[in-house]
């Protein structure tokens, strides 16, 4: 049995800037920065666990393509199990902004038709399943109502960070993720997304109203960015100030923070060091190019 699996989106990254202002049509910018990464929530993620050395795998579907070929290179820190179909692998071109903020232009190619039936033939027997990502694997997240009660059947608890729906989130967006929560139990979401769910605008009040609709012992975990983050279960309040750093690259922070708070709680950790965990590796990682190493001090949360 493995601890933690990991279910979701996995594409290819190009990260390119700065850029200061968008090209007007038919015109030319040179940038001065560029890099190649594993990407997505769901690859972000394994990303982190692989430097942890974390009790987890992956399953994902790819494409038969050079970026396929690639991507399948770069995870080799735990077991992957790569499903090729023979769609484009998706690659995601993100800009940078000299405010440090970025612009995400996704095309979806294999993301597009991974499906539960595709995955569920390679599902290994899991204490967990984080599920990243819904809102960029259009597939899937139809077969979200079979799959979460499949997981409940094993016995395997469900984390979920769905991520940002294209249209915002809808009264539609927000009563199909209520439809998810009884079988969820850990909700990781940011600020952002938690008010996009309940229209709260202070954290504390939206993790309340999540909570109500949750798998009973639920936890909701809202991530706060330069403030840190903080965990509600069974009405309790934990909250964790983020370190101050010198921030280089915000790309995938949340999911590398996912990633450490889960592996923290797996290995028995209580909510307040689990989620320190997640925000000291968090902090790390947006303060740092190099999402695959990490300092000897954060290989455990002890």
């Amino acid at each position: 049995m493995s601890a933690l699996v990991v279910l979701g989106n996995v594409n290819v990254d190009l990260i390119l800037g700065v850029l200061r202002a968008w090209p007007e049509p038919g015109t030319e910018t040179v940038l001065s920065q560029a890099a190649w990464r594993v990407g997505g929530n769901a690859g972000n993620a394994a990303v982190a666990l692989g430097a942890l050395s974390a009790d987890a795998s992956i399953i994902s579907t790819v494409g038969n393509d050079l970026p396929g070929h690639w991507l399948r290179e770069q995870l080799q820190g735990l077991p992957v199990t790569w499903i090729t179909v023979p769609e484009p692998t998706s690659i995601t071109v993100a800009f940078s902004h000299p405010d440090g903020e970025r612009s995400f232009v996704t095309h979806l190619g294999h993301l597009k038709s991974l499906c539960w039936e595709q995955l569920h033939p390679h599902l290994p027997t899991a204490r967990m399943a984080l599920l990243a990502g819904a809102f960029l694997t259009p597939t899937l997240r139809q077969n979200y109502p079979e799959l979460l009660q499949n997981l409940a059947a094993r016995g395997v608890q469900t984390a979920l960070d769905a991520g940002w729906p294209d249209d915002g989130f809808t009264p539609a967006i927000r009563a199909e993720v209520a439809s998810w929560l009884p079988y969820v139990h850990l909700l990781l979401v940011n600020e952002a997304e938690a008010s996009g769910l309940t229209c709260e605008t202070h954290p504390e009040d939206a993790a309340r109203q999540l909570a109500q609709h949750m798998s009973p012992g639920g936890t909701v975990v809202v991530k706060q960015g330069r403030q840190g983050a903080l965990a509600l279960q069974n009405g309790t309040l934990v909250q964790v100030r983020a370190p101050e750093v010198q921030v280089v690259d915000t790309v995938g922070a949340g999911d590398t923070f996912n990633a450490a708070y889960l592996h923290a709680l797996l290995q028995g950790y209580d909510q307040n060091l689990s989620l320190t965990f997640g925000v000291q590796v968090a902090s790390h990682a947006v303060s740092s190019e190099q999402r695959h190493v990490l300092p000897a001090a954060l290989l455990s949360p002890s």
